[in-house]
């Protein structure tokens, strides 16, 4: 079921037929909504009450709805829930937005779109090119965020898990916003992106160039304190060699964009291709 779930719902993210209702984004806007607000987020209990609801609710969902009518409203929650943390179409209309800024030499909208889309971003790229790179190593990450991450909890451990670390991540992106501090979200960021980080790393040298990737990967595997964003942008680009200025057609700033994305897709399918395996051996079900 996992395997089904997970592809169905990838395709109807990809083909936007969601509309703009079930999007994970709109959802964690009107959740902070409802719950406490930021300042009494301080609380560290109240903290872990908005980070643990919906996964719980979920989960308890999932439990009383398996085995009735034929498992069909148990395979219903998990269209549903899985069509909510991969509803990302804002993202994905953002990006898109660079890259027809790029293709029409519009350096400064692709500034503004890279800072709406990567909040992170410490670096002022000098040159079109350093700014590809930078996107580049930007889709990436987003790409793992958003949806790699996400693909190997729902598998693992089924949508509590993926939508408990969905909503950790919006809390966190959304402090990160705001520069504010607190309790428990950053270092359970942390903890839920330790695993998940080295297997697509991992995932970027297999799709990639293996000997390059690998040596960035192997001293930073099992060091418990490398940030996951530092991992994976670190191990993709050294994965996939961007072309130089001149050797393609496209714009300078928009060719690393493309060849880091070639590489997030691939570790995509790669993914889905180890999810398949393990299905039809019985280890996922």
């Amino acid at each position: 079921m996992a395997l089904f779930t997970l592809l169905f719902v990838l395709l109807m993210e990809r083909t936007q037929l969601l509309g703009k209702r079930l999007q994970f984004e709109r959802f964690m806007a009107s959740y902070r909504r409802w719950m406490f607000d930021d300042r009494a987020l301080k609380n560290p209990l109240k903290m872990l009450f908005v980070l643990l609801l919906p996964a719980v609710v979920v989960a308890l969902l999932a439990k009383w709805l398996t085995g009735t009518l034929f498992g069909l409203p148990h395979l219903l929650l998990w269209i549903v829930v899985g069509l909510l943390v991969f509803g990302h179409r804002a993202l994905r209309d953002r990006f898109r937005h660079y890259l027809m800024a790029a293709n029409r030499n519009d350096s400064q909208a692709c500034y503004h779109t890279l800072e709406t889309l990567d909040h992170a971003a410490s670096e002022a790229a000098d040159s079109p090119q350093t700014l590809g790179v930078q996107m580049g190593q930007v889709a990436a990450w987003l790409n793992y965020r958003y949806y790699a991450a996400v693909a190997l909890y729902f598998v693992a451990f089924g949508p509590a898990a993926a939508l408990f670390y969905s909503t950790v991540r919006g809390y966190h992106d959304h402090f990160a916003r705001e520069q504010i501090r607190r309790p428990l979200v950053v270092p359970l960021m942390h903890l839920l992106d330790w695993v998940p980080a080295r297997l697509v790393a991992l995932g970027f040298a297999l799709s990639g160039h293996f000997s390059k990737a690998m040596a960035v990967l192997l001293p930073r595997l099992f060091d418990p304190l490398c940030p996951a964003r530092q991992l994976i942008t670190e191990v993709a680009l050294a994965a996939e060699e961007t072309p130089e200025p001149g050797e393609e057609d496209a714009p300078i700033s928009v060719q690393p964009t493309v060849a880091l994305l070639k590489l997030a897709k691939r570790n995509l399918v790669l993914l889905l291709v180890v999810v398949s395996v393990l299905t039809i051996l019985g280890i996922v079900h």
